[in-house]
C-alpha cells in the first residue's frame, strides 16, 4: 500500500497548474463561503421553525425533504460507482447526515447556544487533525497559529456565557456530543472528497444525502398528517431553506469547494459560521450587536487570514 502524498508533493502539483487554474480556485472559495453563509443562517431559521415543529420531527422532515430532491441524481450516480466507492458514499452519508446532526441535536439541548457555537467552531481544527492522522497531511505552523487566533475570536463572540454554569454531567455530556458531531463532520469532509473529485460534487452530494436520510425513516411516524397540516406557511419557507438550502445546496457548494481547494484549506472557512450567525441575528431577528462581537469578528477574520495564507500552495521557482 502506498503512502499518502505529502504536503510538498501536493503543493508542487498545485503550483504546476497554469495561471488559468486560479479562476476555478476563486470560484471554489466563493462556493465554500456561500455554503458557510447558509449554514451560519441555519440556526436563525431553526429557531423560528421549532416554534411550529418539535426538534425531532423537524430534523426528520428536513432530511427526508432533502433526500427526495436528491433521489433522481442519486439513482443515476449509483450506477457509476464501483464497490469501494459505494462503501465510501455510504460512510460519507452516515457521517454527514446522521453522525453530525444527531449528536449535535442531542448535545445542544444541555448547553447554552454560545457554548454550542464555540464547540462547533472547532470544526476546522478537527479537519486539520483528521487530515494529519489519516492522510499524513502536514499543516504549516502558521496555519495552526491562525486557527488558534480564529478560535479565540469565536470565544470573544460567544462571550462569558459560553462557560456553562452547570458543572454537572449534563453539560459535559452536551459538550462531548457536540464535539463528536464536529469530528464526524470533519470525517465526512475528508471521506467524501475523492468522490467529489472523481464523479463531481453533484453526484457525491446526491448519493450521500439520500443514503444518509435512510435511518431517519425509522422516525417517519413522528410526521403525522395532523402535525404537518398545522405548520404555518412561513414555517414551510423556513423548512425549505433548511432542507433545500443548507442540506442540499449548502452541501453541494461545500463539496465543490473541498474538491478543488483541499479539505484543510476549505475547512478554515467554517470559522466564519459564528460571525454569519451573529449577522443573521442582527439583520433578521433585530438582535443587538455588542462591541465584543465586533472585536471577536475582527480577531476571527485576522486568524483566518493568517491560516489561509500559511496554506497557500508554494510557487515553483522560475527557470
Amino acid at each position: 500500500m502506498t503512502s499518502p502524498p505529502t504536503t510538498d508533493v501536493v503543493n508542487t502539483i498545485e503550483a504546476a497548474r497554469p495561471p488559468s487554474a486560479a479562476r476555478p480556485a476563486m470560484l471554489a472559495t466563493i462556493s465554500g463561503l456561500s455554503a458557510v453563509v447558509m449554514w451560519g443562517l441555519a440556526p436563525v431559521a431553526t429557531r423560528a421553525a421549532v416554534t411550529q415543529l418539535a426538534p425531532l420531527p423537524l430534523t426528520v422532515l428536513r432530511a427526508l425533504m432533502a433526500a427526495l430532491v436528491c433521489l433522481p441524481w442519486c439513482v443515476r450516480g449509483l450506477r457509476r460507482l464501483d464497490r469501494a466507492e459505494l462503501l465510501r458514499a455510504i460512510a460519507g452519508g452516515l457521517l454527514g447526515t446522521v453522525g453530525y446532526n444527531v449528536p449535535v441535536a442531542l448535545g445542544v439541548q444541555w448547553l447554552p447556544a454560545s457554548t454550542a457555537a464555540l464547540v462547533l467552531a472547532t470544526e476546522p481544527v478537527c479537519i486539520l487533525l483528521l487530515a494529519r492522522l489519516f492522510l499524513g497531511r502536514r499543516t504549516p505552523r502558521w496555519a495552526w497559529a491562525g486557527s488558534a487566533v480564529a478560535l479565540s475570536g469565536v470565544a470573544v463572540i460567544a462571550g462569558p456565557e459560553a462557560l456553562p454554569s452547570d458543572s454537572g454531567t449534563r453539560a459535559l455530556e452536551g459538550i462531548a456530543l457536540v464535539l463528536l458531531g464536529t469530528l464526524l463532520f470533519g470525517a465526512y469532509t475528508i471521506v467524501l472528497r475523492p468522490l467529489s473529485t472523481t464523479h463531481g460534487a453533484g453526484t457525491a452530494t446526491a448519493i450521500s444525502t439520500t443514503i444518509g436520510a435512510v435511518p431517519y425513516l425509522l422516525f417517519a411516524g413522528t410526521l403525522t398528517p395532523q402535525r404537518l397540516t398545522s405548520i404555518a406557511p412561513a414555517a414551510w419557507g423556513e423548512l425549505a431553506f433548511l432542507a433545500l438550502g443548507t442540506s442540499v445546496a449548502g452541501i453541494l457548494l461545500w463539496n465543490f469547494s473541498v474538491a478543488r481547494i483541499d479539505s484543510t484549506r476549505a475547512g478554515l472557512l467554517l470559522f466564519l459560521e459564528p460571525l454569519v450567525g451573529v449577522t443573521g441575528g442582527l439583520v433578521l431577528l433585530g438582535e443587538h450587536l455588542s462591541s465584543a462581537s465586533l472585536a471577536g469578528g475582527a480577531v476571527l477574520v485576522a486568524g483566518i487570514t493568517i491560516a489561509w495564507a500559511a496554506q497557500r500552495p508554494a510557487k515553483m521557482p522560475s527557470t
